[in-house]
């Protein structure tokens, strides 16, 4: 065994390290190939962020019957999505979670509700009043989803959906 150098010990085998030079970045085709990857994990990591369904443990609502917008989010590249079908994804990451969250939100509320209505003893047309809400927006969620799907089917090809349906099941 030998003494160790001061280099090798902090892992600068390599030649820029020992060095001190880096690639040069200007006017090579890393650049524009660098932006495209942050651009994508930045719109992946909204995406996700916002896809994020609630726990059905948690909060009380019915587990999703399928979810594709952020296995599309997160698979952008394998399912060579165009700049037309990025933007569409993008456009609709930016609106429709916040819909779907204020509907779980309500819904969620309503459950509360309607747990207190039941331990109060309120009437019952009362109880069955929440209880119609609830159901209502439980099949609003289940459509959300199952319009969701009827989306992706008109932006993406024929091809590129039945990979994605692939990747979801």
């Amino acid at each position: 065994m030998g003494i160790a150098r001061r280099g090798d010990r902090l892992g600068l085998g390599h030649d820029e390290a020992r060095l001190g030079t880096q690639p040069n970045l200007k006017g090579s085709i890393m650049k524009p190939l660098l932006f495209a990857t942050a651009l994508s994990l930045s719109l992946t990591g909204a995406a996700l962020a916002q896809m994020q369904p609630s726990n059905p443990a948690q909060t009380g609502l019915s587990r999703p019957v399928i979810q594709l917008t952020g296995i599309l989010a997160k698979n952008m590249d394998a399912l060579e999505l165009d700049e037309t079908q990025r933007a569409a994804l993008k456009d609709w990451v930016a609106t429709m979670p916040a819909v779907r969250k204020a509907l779980e939100a309500e819904t969620v509320q309503l459950r509360a509700d309607l747990r207190k209505a039941i331990v109060e003893g309120a009437p019952s047309d009362e109880r069955q009043a929440i209880a119609d809400k609830i159901g209502a927006n439980e099949v609003k969620l289940v459509m959300m989803r199952s319009n969701c799907t009827d989306h992706w089917r008109q932006v993406l090809s024929e091809a590129q959906f039945a990979k994605l349906i692939d990747m979801a099941l």
